[in-house]
């Protein structure tokens, strides 16, 4: 199930907790009873008072926690052009070979291990 600090991986707010997504957005999916991400739904439908709360104000969006010191990146696209720009590099450092999506912050980070 949903929290807040869930990490939406697709759709407009791709990448974005939560407590971070508009409750006006959240409130009108509800109201259209759009059920394309059944879970997010769910969550919507069993916080409807708190994301209510929030869109008037009454409730403020809570802090959120980092959940990822590593460099995060939208989306495989955007991993492979960085993993291209640094492989044309002359660097002495340790050179990451590819991209993975982290199942963590749901974005995508570079690592030197090769995928086995």
């Amino acid at each position: 199930m949903y929290e807040d600090d869930t990490i939406l991986i697709k759709g407009k707010y791709k990448f974005t907790a939560l407590c971070r997504v508009p409750p006006e957005y959240l409130l009108n999916l509800y109201a259209k009873k759009n059920k394309a991400n059944p879970e997010l739904y769910e969550y919507i439908e069993k916080n409807l008072s708190l994301i209510k709360s929030r869109a008037i104000g009454a409730l403020e969006i809570p802090e959120l926690h980092i959940v990822c010191k590593k460099i995060v990146y939208s989306s495989e696209k955007v991993a492979k052009a960085e993993l291209k720009r640094i492989s044309e590099m002359n660097n002495d450092h340790k050179i990451p070979v590819r991209s993975y999506r982290c199942e963590v912050c749901g974005g995508f980070h570079l690592t030197s291990k090769p995928l086995y």
